[in-house]
Order: C-alpha cells, then structure tokens, then sequence
C-alpha cells in the first residue's frame, strides 16, 4: 500500500506513535483524578479508540510492507512487537471505557479495579509503543552512535 508512490506503513506510523502515548497519558490521568475523568474521560476514550486503529493500521501496512518475508535482528524485533501492540492499544480502550462506567457507580472496589486496569493498559501501552518504534527505526535507520 502507498500514496504517491511513498509506502503508507511510515505515515500511519506516525499518528500511532503520537496517539496512542496520548490516550494512555489521558487515561492515566482520569484514572487518579474524579474531576479529570468527568471532564475528559469521553474525549480520552475517543483517543483510545482513534489510537488503537492507528495501530492496527500500522500493523496492517507492515505486514504489506514486509511482504511476508522472514525478518531478522532488530527488525525482527520490530515485527514481534508490532503485531502484539494492538492487544494493549484495544484493552487501554477497554479499561478506560469500564473505569468512566465505574466512575459513575457507588460501588468503590468497582472504581479501584476499573482504575488499577486502566493504568496497567496505559503502562503497559507506552512501553510496547516505545520498544516497537526504537526497534522500526533502528532498522530503518541503523544504530547512530
């Protein structure tokens, strides 16, 4: 898949490598702050969302970029990583949609584990976004030293 003849994998990378830090940021904060989730949980929900198909749609394009070839070394790496990035993406969607459903139950363990869910997936978001996209530009770009 390309636009213009340039492949579309490096451009819809972008939007996941931005959004999807973004969301879980948000997501972070509406987990520790009543106020934050009142006011923001929607939009943050909504990012999630949006993040998460841009994920997807990463994945998609790097699987039509690497045109189903055995990768090996860092990009190989890339690769692993890049197809298990829509797991986290999806329950960082999932645990910020239960934790604003929480946030308006009376039930307080239902809150604190909608909550401690939402900053799993958030955490755990940030980490494989940074690890898959330092190994994508490793292997476009080599080791700079």
């Amino acid at each position: 898949m390309d636009i213009l003849g340039l492949p579309l994998h490096p451009l819809v990378v972008h939007a996941a490598v931005v959004l999807l830090p973004l969301a879980a940021l948000g997501a972070l904060l509406i987990a520790v702050s009543k106020r934050a989730r009142t006011r923001y949980g929607s939009l943050v929900v909504a990012l999630a969302v949006v993040a998460t198909g841009a994920v997807v749609g990463a994945r998609i394009t790097g699987e039509d970029l690497n045109g189903g070839t055995n990768a090996a070394g860092i990009l190989a790496t890339h690769v692993t990583y890049g197809l298990l990035t829509p797991w986290p993406a999806g329950a960082l969607v999932l645990s910020s949609l239960l934790l604003l459903v929480a946030g308006r139950s009376k039930s307080r363990p239902f809150l604190l584990t909608a909550a401690a869910l939402t900053v799993v997936s958030a955490l755990v978001s940030i980490a494989i976004i940074v690890v898959v996209g330092h190994a994508g530009a490793t292997a476009v770009w080599g080791a700079r030293t």
